[in-house]
């Protein structure tokens, strides 16, 4: 508990700086699986969308975590209900979202170790939304598709992300930090 809310006061305080200090100090995550509980750490940024993403998601956060098949290498985003109303249009009619448990899932990725692909370059479990079987948005609004997140575990069932944005130009953009961890309450 003590690590999530450290993260979030990093957030609060947009310490950019720190985070990637963090990020540095951070472990290849070994099992992820499951369903995981999400926050944003501070606000998205370096991408023009973030002046209306960032107060739409003071009202409503939308994403509240991902779930992870560590077997199948797979995973998905969770989120909130409003996502199936504002997710269509934001993302120029993306169908794959579904309605299961009280929540919207959608947006899969496949996830493998690899190398951070921007400073600090360490271990990391790296999040592909790529895979063309996936159908993910690749539209302006919501370019998914051309976001690769990397996670480090920080400590035992505490997790740090950071989605990185590939350009047009072929450059690679942090655009965002995230956390994870395991629910309140379940075993590690």
């Amino acid at each position: 508990m003590e690590t999530w809310n450290y993260l979030r006061e990093l957030g609060s305080r947009q310490d950019r700086e720190a985070l990637a200090l963090l990020f540095g100090e951070g472990d290849e995550p070994e099992g992820l699986d499951g369903k995981l509980e999400g926050q944003i750490v501070g606000k998205l940024f370096g991408i023009p969308e973030a002046a209306l993403a960032n107060p739409l998601m003071k009202i409503d956060p939308t994403w509240r975590g991902k779930s992870f098949d560590s077997r199948a290498g797979t995973g998905l985003n969770r989120l909130s209900p409003i996502a199936a109303v504002v997710m269509p249009i934001i993302t120029a009619g993306y169908l794959g979202l579904r309605h299961v448990d009280g929540e919207m899932e959608g947006f899969h990725f496949e996830h493998a170790p690899d190398i951070g692909l921007i400073e600090p370059r360490v271990r990391v479990r790296a999040l592909d939304y790529g895979v063309p079987k996936y159908n993910n948005p690749g539209v302006r609004t919501f370019p998914i598709r051309k976001t690769r997140d990397e996670i480090v575990e920080l400590t035992p069932g505490v997790y740090l992300g950071r989605a990185l944005l590939f350009t047009s130009d072929g450059d690679v953009r942090l655009i965002a930090y995230f956390a994870l961890r395991q629910p309140v309450g379940s075993p590690l």
